[in-house]
């Protein structure tokens, strides 16, 4: 019994403890955080207490800790915007290499099929003339077979022309393709810009209001 006694006593004054030492950092916090209000006759108070601020005043209050922090919200998202131009400007890069890599295989394709076309046309002009030849000659054998090459070859030429032009298509596509990547990329790269700008502008927001709450917490003082 006088054991259990001991573990309750123990206990509880465990617990007093946690709770004078949340209640002092409570204090210490609090004592850091500096608050400035203007009376309507002007004059300027300032306290660590915003409950002893008239409640008339309490959405007046300029407070510079609160303002610090969003100063520092804001560059940490001015930060992560830049980050994310990057990585857009990074796949923007890496998509117009891919443009241009297309680009490329479109025009030697193109190359290749013009060589096969001139190709056919000289393979069709020899078959024009030994089928002229063959029929000279009378040559039933050999009129068929010159009239079978004369089809085959022609056909070998409008497949030839077919891949021409869907290989046009595709680097007509590969083009418009490239331009709008590259247009991607002026934008991203203006918007790299503006953020820089944007962090730049809250550093220095940044900056004053930190010099706004020593100035506060010096005037504080020269009134005590």
């Amino acid at each position: 019994m006088m054991g259990k006694s001991k573990v309750i006593v123990g206990f509880g004054m465990m617990l007093v403890m946690v709770i004078v030492l949340f209640i002092g950092s409570q204090r210490i916090y609090a004592q850091q955080e500096t608050y400035k209000w203007v009376d309507e006759k002007g004059t300027v108070h300032f306290t660590e207490d915003p409950g002893t601020i008239p409640e008339k005043y309490q959405k007046d209050v300029a407070h510079d800790t609160q303002d610090i922090r969003q100063d520092r919200r804001d560059i940490r998202e001015d930060t992560k915007d830049i980050r994310e131009d990057r990585k857009d400007i990074q796949r923007d890069n890496q998509a117009i290499r891919e443009d241009r890599k297309d680009i490329r295989q479109d025009t030697k394709d193109i190359r290749e099929d013009r060589k096969e076309i001139q190709s056919d046309n000289q393979k069709i002009q020899a078959d024009r003339k030994a089928l002229a030849d063959a029929l000279k000659s009378g040559d039933q054998g050999k009129i068929e077979q010159a009239r079978q090459n004369l089809r085959s070859d022609v056909r070998d030429r409008n497949k030839a022309l077919n891949e021409l032009r869907k290989d046009r298509a595709d680097r007509r596509q590969d083009e418009r393709n490239l331009r709008r990547e590259e247009a991607n990329r002026r934008q991203d790269v203006r918007d790299l810009k503006h953020d820089k700008e944007d962090r730049r502008h809250d550093v220095k927001d940044l900056k004053r209001d930190k010099a706004d709450r020593r100035h506060d917490v010096q005037a504080e003082k020269n009134t005590k």
